[in-house]
Parts: C-alpha cells; sequence; structure tokens
C-alpha cells in the first residue's frame, strides 16, 4: 500500500476555508443591529451570516458582500413576498441593499438556483 505526502492547500483555498469556519462560529447568535441602522451580510456557497438578525423597524442599509465562488442575490421576503432585494452579487463584490421594514419576522434568502434549499437563509425580526 503505498502512501501519499500530505498536500499543501494553495493560500485562496486556506483563506476560504478560514472565512467559512469564521462564520460558521458566529451560528447560533442573534446580531444585533446598532443606531447607525447598518447590517453587514456576508453570502457564500450555500450561506447567509449572520443568520439571525434582529434590527429596529424603519430604513436599514444591508451591506451585502458575496464571498462565494458563484454569482448571489440577497432577498428579504416576508410571507412569500419580496420585500427588497439585490441584482445578482458577482464574485467579492460588495452591494448595498436599502430597505425600509415594518415590524415582523423576514426571510433573508439567495434565490439564484438552489442556494436556498442548499442553507442559502437566515431570519431578520423587525422590533416596533
Amino acid at each position: 500500500m503505498r502512501t501519499r505526502p500530505p498536500r499543501r492547500l494553495p493560500a485562496a483555498c486556506a483563506v476560504t476555508l478560514l472565512t467559512l469556519a469564521g462564520l460558521a462560529a458566529g451560528c447560533g447568535r442573534t446580531a444585533q443591529v446598532g443606531s447607525d441602522r447598518t447590517l453587514q451580510v456576508a453570502l457564500t456557497e450555500y450561506h447567509v451570516a449572520p443568520q439571525s438578525v434582529r434590527a429596529p423597524s424603519g430604513t436599514l442599509t444591508i451591506l451585502v458582500h458575496n464571498y462565494g465562488r458563484m454569482s448571489h442575490d440577497l432577498v428579504i421576503s416576508s410571507g412569500g413576498r419580496p420585500e427588497a432585494s439585490t441584482q445578482p452579487i458577482a464574485p467579492g463584490v460588495t452591494a448595498d441593499l436599502v430597505a425600509t421594514l415594518p415590524p415582523g419576522k423576514y426571510l433573508m434568502s439567495s434565490t439564484i438556483l438552489s442556494d436556498q434549499a442548499l442553507g442559502a437563509y437566515g431570519t431578520l425580526i423587525v422590533t416596533g
């Protein structure tokens, strides 16, 4: 039986794995939107981070960065109806999404291809 020496990951793969590990470490907590009313969202194959967000009602600026290798979008929806969305975001690009939302529970998801079915979604709770 032959054994191979361990392979080194290319630097880009190592950075991607560290980024994904950092995103996963944030799971299980609810992010709070501060007084600047700005939320930063990261998209990857097939993840939205943070996955749980609480924000006050009114106008919210969402900075959406695509850390993935494929294009993704971010759609904020309620009851299956889109309330706000970005255009498809190319890998490595950041898009600004400004949404004015009343109190309620919203789904944040990437809707390109089967992103949402594969885990690219989260929850946004808007309080009064």
